[in-house]
C-alpha cells in the first residue's frame, strides 16, 4: 500500500495544483497597483497631486517593505482602465490603524475617505475585505494609504476589482470558494472514519488526528471567507480567528505525529520534544496575534516566525524516526513536506520582500487537504498494522494458554482445562465421567525404566483418544479421566480399557507382563447441573473399589440427580400457612 501512495503522491499533489490555478485564472480581473511606497507624507496632508513626489514610490517592485508606519498604493490611469471600470478596494485581512483612500482627477483630489477597523463591514471571497471605490469617472488615479498595517499583505495583495454581481463576485473566485466548501465537506469523512477506529483501537493518535482535522476545517471555514455568510465579525476577530485555527491545527498535528509513529522509532524524549514545541507555538503565536501596542508593527512576522521552531523540530523528528526505519513516519513526511515549504515561503514572504498571485495563497489549503488525505491514508495503514500485531498475540497468547492446558507428554488436555470446561462440556452433552488408573504402574518404571513408563502413558493417551464422543485428561502420573456422551456409554469405557493393553503390546517392544488398568465411571442425570468435585467423587470411589476388587476391571454406576430446591422465605412460608387455614375455615 505504501508504495502505491509513495508514487501517487507527487503526481495528485500537482494535479491539484494545476486545477486550483485554472480555476483563479477564471476569476474576475483584479489588478494590483503598479506602484507602492513604504514611509511618505500622511494622508491629510496630500492636498494635490503635486505633493505625489514627496511619497518614494517604488513602480514594477515586489519589494513591499514593512508598511509597518505607512504605506502607500498608487493605482495608475492604466491600472483603473485595465480592472474595467473598478467597483472596490480588495486586500487581505489583517489589523491596521487606518487605511485612507484618495481619488486624484487630474491635479485635485476628487475623493477622500478614511476607515478604521470598525468601520469595515464588507467580507468578500477569501480572508479578505473590501472598501466601495466612488464614481470613476473622470478619475485619473486611486491611492490607498495603510498607518500600522499589521501584515505587508494589506499592501501586496491589495487590488481594485469590479463587481459584477453581489459581493459574492470580489475577492477570490467564486469557483474557488466552491472548491474549499466541498474541501470543508470532505474532512468530516474522516472525522466519521476515525471515529469507529477509535471504537475498535482506542489509541490516542486517533483522536489527535481527529482533533487537527477540526482544527483544519475551522481554519479553512475562517481564512477562505466562508464563514462571513454565517457570522459578521469584525476584522480584529477575523484576524485572531486566522491565526489560532492554523496553530490549533499545527499543536495537535505534533500530538498527533508524537503518537502515531510506532513506539520503538521515537524515543519518549523525542515525542515530549515535539509535543511540546506544539504547545509553545501555540502560546507564542497566541501572545503575537494578540493587539498589544508594543508588537503591532511585528505581530504578524511574530507570529510567522513563531513556526520556525515548530519546523525544526519536525524535521528532526522526523529524521530520528526515519532512520529507526519507521514505516509510519513516511505518511508524514510526505504530508507534511507541502505544507512547511509553503509555510517557509510565506514566513520570508511576510517581510514584504515581493508578492505573489491569489492562487500563491490558496496553495496552502491544496497541501493541508494533501496533507489529511496522506495523514487519513496513515491512520487506516496504521490500523491493519495493529490489527495484524493484535491478531498475532492474540495467537500466541491461545498458543501459550494451549500449552498451559496440555499435558507436555502425551498432549491431552490437563486438570486445569478440565476444571475450566467442565461446566460448558457439560452442558454439551458430557454428563458420564470415567477415572482410569494403570495398574502397578510404578513397578513399570522401576523395572524398565522412566523412559520406558512414559512411553506407556503415551500409548495409553492414544487409546483414551480414539472415541469422538469422549474428551481425555490426564490428571497427573498414571490416572486419566474422560468425559463421555452418546449411547453405549458403558460399552464404550470397556473397549476403551481393554484398549490400553492391546496397545502397548503392539506397540512397545521389550515389555514382558501385559500392563492394565482399573476404571471408574459414574453416568449422570442430563440437564441437571453439578460441580466436577462432586460427580469426580462418586467414580474416585468405584475406581478404587475396582482395584480392591482385584484390578484390571471397571466399576459402573448411574446415579440420579435432582436440582437443589429453592429455600423460601420465612415470611412466604407463613403466608402459605395463613393461606391454609383460611381456606380450611
Amino acid at each position: 500500500m505504501w508504495g502505491r501512495v509513495r508514487r501517487f503522491a507527487p503526481t495528485a499533489l500537482l494535479l491539484v495544483i494545476a486545477l486550483f490555478v485554472s480555476a483563479e485564472a477564471r476569476a474576475q480581473t483584479a489588478i494590483r497597483a503598479s506602484c507602492h511606497a513604504d514611509g511618505g507624507i500622511p494622508a491629510e496632508q496630500l492636498v494635490s497631486a503635486a505633493q505625489l513626489p514627496a511619497i518614494p514610490w517604488k513602480c514594477g517592485s515586489l519589494d513591499y517593505g514593512s508598511g509597518a508606519t505607512r504605506g502607500w498604493l498608487h493605482f495608475s490611469q492604466e491600472d483603473l482602465r485595465a480592472a474595467d471600470n473598478p467597483s472596490h478596494f480588495v486586500t487581505s485581512i489583517a489589523r491596521f490603524e487606518r487605511v485612507t483612500l484618495i481619488a486624484l482627477s487630474g491635479k485635485r483630489v476628487s475623493y477622500r475617505r478614511s476607515y478604521a477597523m470598525d468601520d469595515i463591514r464588507l467580507f468578500v471571497n477569501g480572508a479578505n475585505f473590501a472598501i466601495p471605490l466612488p464614481d470613476l469617472g473622470d478619475t485619473t488615479s486611486v491611492l490607498v494609504e495603510f498607518e500600522r498595517a499589521g501584515s505587508s499583505a494589506l499592501m501586496a495583495e491589495g487590488a481594485v476589482q469590479r463587481a459584477t454581481g453581489d459581493k459574492g463576485t470580489l475577492g477570490w473566485a467564486p469557483r474557488t470558494i466552491i472548491v474549499l466548501a466541498m474541501l470543508i465537506g470532505l474532512l468530516f469523512a474522516p472525522l466519521i472514519y476515525n471515529y469507529a477506529f477509535y471504537l475498535v483501537l482506542r489509541e490516542r493518535f486517533i483522536l489527535w488526528h481527529m482533533a487537527m482535522v477540526l482544527g483544519m476545517n475551522a481554519y479553512l471555514l475562517v481564512s477562505s471567507g466562508i464563514i462571513h455568510r454565517f457570522m459578521n465579525l469584525g476584522i480584529g476577530a477575523l484576524a485572531f480567528l486566522n491565526h489560532m485555527t492554523f496553530l490549533c491545527m499545527v499543536a495537535a498535528g505534533a500530538a498527533f505525529c508524537a503518537n502515531f509513529i510506532e513506539p520503538h522509532a521515537m524515543s519518549r524524549r523525542m515525542r515530549d520534544l515535539l509535543v511540546g514545541t506544539g504547545v509553545a507555538t501555540l502560546i507564542f503565536g497566541t501572545w503575537a496575534s494578540l493587539p498589544i501596542e508594543a508588537t503591532r508593527g511585528l505581530g504578524n512576522k511574530l507570529y510567522l516566525l513563531g513556526f520556525v521552531p515548530m519546523i525544526a523540530m519536525f524535521l528532526a523528528a522526523m529524521w530520528h524516526a526515519a532512520r529507526r526505519r519507521s514505516r509510519a513516519v513516511w505518511f508524514q513526511i510526505y504530508g507534511w513536506a507541502p505544507i512547511i515549504a509553503v509555510g517557509i515561503e510565506r514566513i520570508v514572504r511576510s517581510f514584504g520582500l515581493y508578492a505573489v498571485p491569489s492562487w500563491g495563497d490558496q496553495l496552502i489549503y491544496l497541501t493541508l487537504g494533501f496533507e489529511i488525505v496522506l495523514a487519513a491514508l496513515g491512520v487506516v495503514d496504521r490500523f491493519e498494522v495493529l490489527r495484524r500485531d493484535r491478531d498475532k498475540a492474540e495467537a500466541r497468547i491461545d498458543s501459550l494458554a494451549s500449552l498451559v492446558d496440555r499435558d507436555a507428554l502425551t498432549g491431552m488436555f490437563n486438570r486445569r482445562a478440565l476444571e475450566a470446561r467442565y461446566p460448558d462440556l457439560r452442558a454439551e452433552g458430557y454428563t458420564a465421567l470415567a477415572v482410569i488408573d494403570l495398574d502397578h504402574f510404578k513397578k513399570v518404571n522401576d523395572r524398565y525404566g522412566h523412559a520406558m513408563g512414559d512411553r506407556v502413558l503415551q500409548e495409553t493417551a492414544a487409546a483414551l483418544s480414539s472415541d469422538p464422543d469422549t474428551i481425555s485428561f490426564r490428571m497427573g502420573g498414571e490416572e486419566f479421566l474422560m468425559l463421555m456422551r452418546g449411547p453405549d456409554i458403558v460399552e464404550r469405557a470397556e473397549r476403551m480399557r481393554r484398549a490400553i493393553s492391546i496397545r502397548i503390546v503392539n506397540e512397545i517392544d521389550g515389555i514382558e507382563a501385559p500392563i492394565t488398568a482399573s476404571l471408574g465411571l459414574v453416568d449422570t442425570t442430563p440437564g441437571v447441573a453439578t460441580t466436577l468435585r462432586r460427580v469426580y467423587a462418586h467414580a474416585d470411589r468405584l475406581l478404587y473399589e475396582a482395584k480392591n476388587s482385584g484390578r484390571n476391571r471397571m466399576l459402573s454406576e448411574r446415579i440420579q440427580l435432582f436440582d437443589a430446591p429453592v429455600r423460601r422465605r420465612k415470611s412466604d412460608r407463613r403466608a402459605g400457612e395463613r393461606r391454609a387455614a383460611g381456606a380450611e375455615g
